[in-house]
């Protein structure tokens, strides 16, 4: 009975292999192709983690964060380029997901703001360094010019006399 027990698994591990070789491969089981971590990294660094401030998609490890980089992966699989992506995310949870905002009208501002500044504050030192350097005229001093006395207006000799006279009385 062990004998015919052996035979038999022989027999039944033959059919198996031989089966396995006759089978089209159109039956193989098709494996899951590796993500790209590389390229759903760089596409990562682009969003904003939505519950993090000022930490992007690649860098952060919250849940949502997985989660976003996970469909992000299932996005790529699909064939989805890079901005594509990016324009699902932006369209989907608004363009504050994105590291860097649009560059189109509503933005604009926000891209041409720092040039501005910067230009303003560079003309302004320019002027300041200019006012700084050059040396102040010094104010002149104007003495106002006394008008001549009249004669007129001088005590006469006879009260001067008569003030000599009172001063010399008390001494």
């Amino acid at each position: 009975m062990s004998h015919i027990k052996i035979v038999l698994k022989l027999a039944f591990t033959f059919l198996l292999l031989i089966s396995y070789f006759l089978l089209p491969n159109s039956y193989s089981p098709t494996f899951a192709q590796d993500p790209d971590y590389d390229r759903i990294n760089e596409i990562a660094k682009n969003l904003n983690c939505p519950t993090c401030t000022g930490i992007n998609l690649a860098d952060c490890r919250t849940l949502t964060c997985e989660q976003w980089r996970d469909q992000i992966n299932d996005l790529v699989e699909q064939g989805y380029s890079d901005q594509e992506v990016l324009d699902y995310f932006a369209t989907r949870y608004g363009t504050q997901v994105l590291q860097e905002p649009p560059k189109d009208g509503s933005t604009l501002f926000l891209w041409v703001l720092p040039v501005i500044v910067l230009l303003a504050g560079g003309a302004w030192l320019v002027w300041a360094l200019r006012r700084w350097a050059r040396p102040e005229p010094q104010p002149v001093s104007v003495i106002p010019q006394r008008e001549p006395v009249s004669t007129a207006s001088q005590p006469s000799s006879q009260y001067l006399s008569q003030v000599e006279k009172d001063l010399h009385l008390g001494d």
